[in-house]
């Protein structure tokens, strides 16, 4: 598959994982030309086409009284934009997307990694909303030092599509190897459970460490937020 062709693809199964791990603990709309989810006082708008309807998309979320409504691109869309600051959205962040191919062989974490309910408050992304996840089908991942939580993520499995999210490591333990070795666990544990793809999205610190694990860029997304309480 050319280069051009296989990134499309990729970024396409990072869009369909993203739209299951969206759904879950929250409710589904079909609307014209997005897709809104609402539940746990926020709502998204994944990856819209230009000729969604956002307002009705808004509108819904407003009547939910969410405190926040975010919209998820695959790409800067600067038409998608401007609809968007028309209906009150602010520019956000860029998702940095990132994906492996998992039938290439990859080393072995280096040491044992757990698949666990456990989660320690202190951990990056160890929110409620996290927790709650917890008690579904997905993978959490966790690494210890002597007993002690240290690290952690999750891995949502959607068909032949692995996503990575909520990975983070205590800041007393960076640097040590513990993102690395999840990461390398996650990667198996995909293939294992018939994944041909696995995809996230990255922060500036967390991608030298998805990099050593064999992931590679496939560019970057947008977001836009708004907050109809404020």
């Amino acid at each position: 598959m050319r280069e051009s062709a296989y990134r499309r693809h990729v970024l396409a199964d990072a869009a369909k994982n993203h739209l299951a791990w969206f759904g879950r603990g929250g409710e589904r709309f079909e609307l014209d030309g997005v897709t809104l989810f609402i539940g746990g006082g926020h709502a998204v708008l994944a990856f819209p086409h230009r000729y969604a309807d956002l307002a009705e998309a808004v509108s819904r979320a407003r009547d939910a009284g969410v405190a926040e409504v975010g919209c998820w691109a695959l790409e800067p869309d600067d038409e998608l934009g401007d609809r968007l600051r028309r209906l009150g959205f602010h520019d956000g962040w860029q998702p940095h997307w990132m994906g492996v191919d998992t039938r290439v062989p990859r080393d072995a974490p280096g040491h044992p990694i757990e698949r666990s309910g456990d989660c320690d408050p202190e951990l990056p992304y160890a929110s409620p909303q996290h927790r709650q996840l917890l008690a579904g089908d997905v993978q959490h991942l966790v690494d210890r030092q002597g007993g002690q939580l240290v690290g952690h993520g999750v891995l949502n499995i959607e068909g032949e599509t692995g996503g990575i999210y909520d990975m983070g490591v205590l800041p007393s333990a960076r640097g040590r190897g513990y993102g690395l070795a999840l990461t390398l666990a996650a990667l198996r544990t995909a293939r294992d459970g018939g994944c041909a793809s696995v995809t996230l999205n990255a922060t500036g610190e967390g991608e030298p460490v998805y990099r050593r694990a064999g992931f590679e860029s496939l560019g970057r997304g947008m977001t836009w937020w708004l907050f109809p309480r404020r």
